[in-house]
């Protein structure tokens, strides 16, 4: 499990055109956990998106902000 010893947390400002990306994580197809704290500036924006390939094909998993509540893909 990654935690705040693993690495370095900043706390970014995104703007609607901004993003921010991550190596892959080992093993991840197994298990994910995630733990994700955000204040929104909009109703509708990615918080996350991740694919089994880099062009999104295969299997994925999207986290979303649609009209004000939190969808998961």
């Amino acid at each position: 499990m990654l935690t705040t010893n693993d690495a370095k947390i900043n706390i970014p400002r995104f703007t609607k055109k901004s993003w921010l990306a991550f190596p892959a994580l080992r093993g991840a197809y197994k298990h994910v956990q995630l733990r994700v704290e955000f204040r929104p500036e909009s109703f509708d924006g990615i918080i996350l998106l991740t694919g089994e390939r880099d062009d999104l094909t295969g299997d994925f998993m999207a986290l979303l902000i649609h009209q004000g509540f939190i969808e998961f893909w």
